[in-house]
């Protein structure tokens, strides 16, 4: 506010009265606007929240300030009111997602919402929540220049009621993950699952031919070690290797060798997938999650919307500057697949070539194709230019949304956290839940604590 006074006085000579003005917003307009003379000019502020501020960052920082050890559940209170001042409650904001989807979609046509609702509530005239799915435009036109393979996963948000999010993504040129689309359901279940992958097929691939759908599914039964084996046969390429493996796997066990084999290879096996897979090995979204929703899978709906448009939005500026670097440099390729030409380059100067037809040589009838043109397509610097070449345009403030055609509510069946503090899961742990908790373990180990605990939540 005392940027915008100094400024008005100092350059813009501009008076102005405000319109609206609370603890997340501030908003003025031009005093010299009427109704016959309407000027356009305005200004509107908005108060945001880091979504990664936990409560660990409350506790130090009142540390810090204060000398006071806050305990951990006034601190989880505080940053729950905290929240809920920035970013409303779980109720009011899924009251508010119909409006703020359909705000994206007025401002970047093309980006698909799609929901299934739960039931109607015949008193109030209202909907009740059940799936919403979500595709922004600019991804799902990026899709088309990146590997035919999509990654999916699901994962908890961890708010007052158990709902889940589900992610879909891709691999760009550059081996970055582009964000493709996103769902908000009660459950993991089938029909869930279901769901999420019809709109994915009716929106995201739509008939491709050669689009690889790619689930990680480990058996929680299997031994470490047996786990160690079974990726090394699932990673490798060639069938003589893949076999040896799978022999020393039925040496260490013999039920997990007949679980391993009673699976279609060509779902889980580099050898047998005949390259669809594009050498994506597993769905690694812990780059996606920690990336794109750092954080938000504690906010309210409308607000984990909001980051996801935000954060992409983000990815799409900063990869779209790298790609124009690289024309500039005149790189054939990105910098990941010029990085990985040179090692393999650099390896093949170790090899040996016979020669066994030297009729065909003396003809002139062979020549070797260039090694150059086995690179694919989507490593092409005008392929990822390509990917990232569509823009996102800014949602404008809620005085300019349009009314939605249905109100929704939120399920009062769903369950809930009963107690403050850490929410309790008994889902199996998915790769960035691994990650997570090897980061922490990493570090208790690097501060001496030696009573690790292996399954924090």
């Amino acid at each position: 506010m005392e940027a915008v006074q100094d400024h008005s006085i100092r350059h813009a000579r501009r008076e102005y009265y405000v319109t609206e003005s609370s603890k997340t917003k501030w908003k003025v307009l031009c005093k010299h606007s009427t109704e016959e003379q309407w000027c356009r000019w305005e200004l509107r502020g908005h108060v945001k929240c880091n979504p990664s501020y936990g409560i660990k960052h409350i506790i130090q920082n009142v540390k810090d300030q204060t000398g006071y050890d806050v305990p951990y559940q006034k601190a989880w209170y505080s940053l729950k009111m905290a929240r809920e001042i920035v970013y409303g409650t779980w109720e009011s904001s899924v009251q508010k997602l119909p409006a703020y989807l359909g705000a994206i979609q007025k401002y970047n046509p093309g980006t698909i919402v799609e929901w299934k609702h739960k039931g109607f509530q015949a008193s109030t005239g209202k909907y009740v929540m059940g799936y919403v799915f979500w595709a922004f435009k600019p991804c799902i036109d990026g899709f088309q220049f990146c590997r035919n393979v999509i990654s999916v996963d699901g994962t908890h948000l961890y708010t007052k009621y158990k709902y889940k999010l589900l992610i879909a993504a891709a691999m760009d040129g550059n081996q970055q993950v582009l964000p493709l689309a996103f769902a908000v359901v009660d459950e993991e279940t089938y029909p869930s699952w279901k769901w999420f992958l019809q709109q994915l097929s009716r929106h995201i691939i739509r008939g491709d031919e050669g689009c690889a759908l790619f689930l990680t599914v480990m058996a929680d039964s299997l031994k470490q070690f047996v786990k160690d084996l079974c990726w090394q046969a699932g990673s490798e390429y060639q069938l003589r290797k893949f076999n040896r493996i799978m022999d020393e796997i039925k040496k260490q066990d013999v039920k997990a060798f007949a679980y391993l084999d009673a699976i279609n290879k060509e779902k889980w096996t580099a050898s047998h997938d005949g390259g669809w897979r594009c050498g994506i090995l597993t769905t690694n979204m812990s780059e996606c999650i920690n990336g794109v929703l750092k954080g938000a899978r504690r906010l309210p709906v409308s607000a984990l919307v909001e980051i996801t448009l935000e954060r992409t939005v983000h990815y799409f500026h900063v990869r779209a500057m790298k790609g124009k670097k690289m024309l500039q440099n005149n790189q054939l390729w990105t910098d990941f697949a010029c990085k990985m030409f040179i090692s393999w380059q650099q390896k093949a100067v170790e090899h040996t070539v016979t020669k066994y037809s030297h009729a065909q040589q003396s003809v002139g009838r062979y020549q070797a194709p260039s090694a150059a043109s086995m690179v694919k397509d989507y490593y092409d610097v005008m392929a990822y230019n390509n990917t990232y070449s569509k823009h996102f345009e800014p949602v404008q403030s809620e005085d300019y949304w349009d009314d939605p055609n249905f109100q929704l509510v939120h399920d009062p069946t769903i369950r809930t956290v009963t107690r403050p503090g850490r929410n309790q899961t008994t889902r199996i742990h998915n790769e960035m839940d691994w990650r997570q908790t090897r980061a922490r373990q990493e570090a208790q180990q690097q501060q001496g604590d030696s009573s690790i605990q292996e399954n924090v939540p």
